[in-house]
This record gives structure tokens, sequence and C-alpha cells, in this order.
């Protein structure tokens, strides 16, 4: 409630706060990629946030023919692109006073993606290609009921026709029948034939009752499965949602509680191995043991690692052991009983 001037007023402040905060960006934008090489920056009005479009040639110094080129995955490589955010951020930061909340959410976050998340994702689209197929298989079972129900439907009016037929040829004058002698063989004829059709249409009518109720019965079957089906996927659908807050909670309490914004993906999968260990989820394949091993020492020797050196050591020397244990399993195999 401050007016019309007032508005106006924060309005005014609002406009040059964007200004001020997409001029910082192009700039950002022009130092890491090169003004030379920009061709626009405009921003755009037509979402609820503003937002800046940036566009520039992606153009690299190519060392051995001395000159330059044009090379999009050379300028942006995945380190580039896993930078990026959190360096406009700082940069933001530095040269903006009023800049405080950040850029920075769940989605620009530079960690690795977890192995349970895209379990799920996996499983989530294998469920959606089997509802397909299923629905699918229950549009053909329809389609052949509706044709099974007019052939039905046809033989019945046939019938219905050839009685029509038979009370025409049986009219009589004062209780005596009207048909002249060359009729008679006709007559005979034309009933023997439909007392044929009428057989043939009573048997067809009994193989199409039987296949209509076959059908129908399969139909139930699938529709039994695609709501199976369906209670599956919702169930995976909330396991997927239910992981994904996990794993959101896991990233605000590294990064606000514990100062963590990276984790490399060494460490994510020398965490692995060490979570497998601590519950005793162990592997029975040398391969898979022996990757487990390299992954530790691999990590062991980084300099730069979060995790305790006493707690590698000790993971380390227990998949030694696990290798062993599965080497002298392999050999008694093979060794067979004793005589």
């Amino acid at each position: 409630h401050f007016g019309i001037a007032g508005y106006t007023r924060f309005l005014t402040v609002l406009y040059w706060s964007w200004k001020t905060f997409f001029e910082a960006t192009t700039n950002f934008l022009n130092e890491r990629y090169g003004q030379e090489n920009a061709v626009a920056a405009v921003v755009h009005y037509d979402e609820t946030t503003p937002h800046l479009h940036y566009a520039f040639v992606p153009v690299v110094f190519d060392d051995k023919k001395s000159r330059y080129k044009v090379s999009a995955k050379e300028v942006l490589t995945r380190q580039d692109l896993q930078t990026f955010h959190e360096d406009l951020d700082q940069h933001l930061k530095k040269v903006l006073p009023f800049y405080e909340q950040g850029i920075l959410n769940h989605k620009t976050l530079p960690f690795e993606n977890v192995a349970e998340i895209k379990k799920y994702n996996d499983q989530f689209n294998a469920l959606k290609t089997e509802l397909a197929d299923v629905e699918e298989n229950i549009r053909a079972k329809q389609a052949v009921l509706k044709i099974t129900d007019q052939a039905l439907t046809e033989v019945d009016l046939a019938e219905k026709q050839i009685e029509v037929f038979k009370q025409a040829l049986s009219k009589n004058l004062f209780g005596k029948t009207v048909l002249k002698p060359d009729d008679l063989d006709r007559f005979k004829s034309v009933l023997a034939t439909m007392k044929k059709a009428t057989l043939q249409s009573k048997h067809e009518t009994e193989e199409l009752k039987q296949t209509l109720g076959q059908v129908k019965a399969q139909l139930a079957d699938v529709q039994a499965d695609y709501q199976n089906l369906k209670e599956t996927h919702q169930a995976l659908q909330k396991r997927q949602r239910d992981q994904q807050q996990l794993d959101y909670a896991m990233r605000d309490i590294l990064k606000n509680d514990y100062g963590v914004d990276k984790l490399s993906h060494t460490d994510v999968e020398a965490r692995y191995v060490l979570y497998k260990l601590d519950h005793d989820e162990l592997t029975k394949n040398k391969k898979t043991a022996k990757s487990w091993l390299t992954t530790l020492t691999t990590v062991r020797e980084d300099t730069d690692t979060k995790i305790s050196l006493t707690r590698l050591d000790r993971g380390i020397e227990q998949v030694k052991a696990l290798i062993n244990r599965i080497i002298e399993l392999t050999r008694d195999i093979f060794k067979g009983p004793s005589l």
C-alpha cells in the first residue's frame, strides 16, 4: 500500500537490479568464452523469471595447425560444464553487493548421480515400455471382441431371414398348399439348402461363442496383469521420489553442515565399496572383488580424498581377505572330494 509513486520506484529499482545482474553475467561469459566470440546476449521476459540467452562461437587455437578453429567439444568440456555454475556464483558474489541467495540449487550442485537413482530410473523406463505393450495387447483383444460380436450378430440375422423365407413358401389357400408341381422340387432343394445353412450357422455360432469366451478370459488376465503392473509402477515412482528426497537432504547436509561442495567420482565409488563391506554385502565374484581393491587403493593414494585413511586401510585388508577366501573356495570346488 505505498501508492503509485512508491510502486514505480520499486519497479525502477527492480529493473536496475536485473540490468546489473545480467550485465555482470554477460561480462563473466565474455571473459570465459571470449568477447570477440560473442554473437548476442538477450534478456527474455516470456517466463515467470527473466533469463538471459547468450550465443557465442566456440573458438579455440589449434596448436598443430597454428590457427584458430571452431570446436564445441573442446570449449564446452565436461570440466567446464561441471564448474560453470559454481564459477558464475562466485563471480556474481564478488561484483554484486546485493547478490546473496546465489544461483546454486540441487540441480546445479556438481555431485555425481547416485547409483540407486540410476537403477530406479532404468526400472522405471522398463516398466513404461512394458505398460505400453500391455495397453497395445488390450486394444488388440478389444478389436477381436468387436469383430466376434459383429459376426455373431450377422449369424443371428441370417437364421431369422431363413425362417421368414420358409414361412413365405408355406402360405396356403383354404388350408391347401398353393404350389405348382414344378415348384415342389425347387422348394425341397431350397429347404434342404436352408437346413444345411441353419446347421452351419449354429455350428459357427457355437465356435464363435467359444472363441468369444476365450478372448474375454484372456482379456481379463491381461487387465489383471495391467493392474498389477500399474500398482508396481506407482510403488516404484513413490520409491523414486523418496530416494530423491533423501538424495537432496544428503546434498544439503554435506554443503551446509560440513561445507562439502563436491564429491569426486572416485570417492563415491570407494564409499560404495566401504558401505558394502560395513554391511556384509560381500561379492562372490573374484573379478568384482579385485575391482573393489583397485578402487580403494586408488583413493588411498589420492591426497584430496575426504575418506579417513584408517578406514581405507581397513577396507583394503578386508577386500584382500575376501579375495583369498574366493580363491580357496574355487580351488576346493575344482579339486573335488578327497578319496
